[in-house]
């Protein structure tokens, strides 16, 4: 079987861009979206990576096993509306065949400058390279 090695000059790059996108965001929020993509895109490292770090900062495990679902099935008041705009958001940026619904956005600008939404998306972009990098050489 044959194992896929991605250039270290690549990983080096995203490690950089990682460090810096969201920044904008709480760390908290940017944890809970970095979760629910990885879950989304079937990286169960990367699921492991983000469940720790939430836990670092102190979020409740009911929060984070939450995450593993769609967020219009989150318990009601588990996490802010606006954390909940900003995770459905994320939601429609990573799953593709629902494409962009204008509506997820315009939801998350209700809570958001549109310096977070862009870290929103920043976010999401970098975690979904991420995904697909390790899934592809897991």
């Amino acid at each position: 079987m044959s194992e896929a090695r991605v250039r270290p000059e690549f990983m080096k790059a995203l490690e950089d861009c990682d460090a810096e996108v969201g920044a904008s965001l709480k760390p908290r929020l940017r944890d809970m979206i970095r979760l629910r993509c990885s879950h989304l895109n079937g990286c169960t490292y990367s699921v492991r990576l983000h469940s720790e770090a939430l836990t670092a900062l102190g979020a409740r495990p009911e929060v984070i096993s939450a995450l593993a679902r769609p967020v219009r099935a989150m318990r009601e008041g588990l996490v802010s509306e606006g954390d909940e705009a900003a995770l459905r958001f994320a939601e429609i940026l990573t799953d593709p065949p629902r494409g962009l619904e204008t509506e997820a956005r315009d939801a998350a600008a209700t809570y958001f400058t549109r310096q977070q939404l862009g870290a929103i998306v920043e976010t999401v972009a970098v975690v979904n390279a991420w995904n697909r990098v390790l899934r592809g050489v897991e």
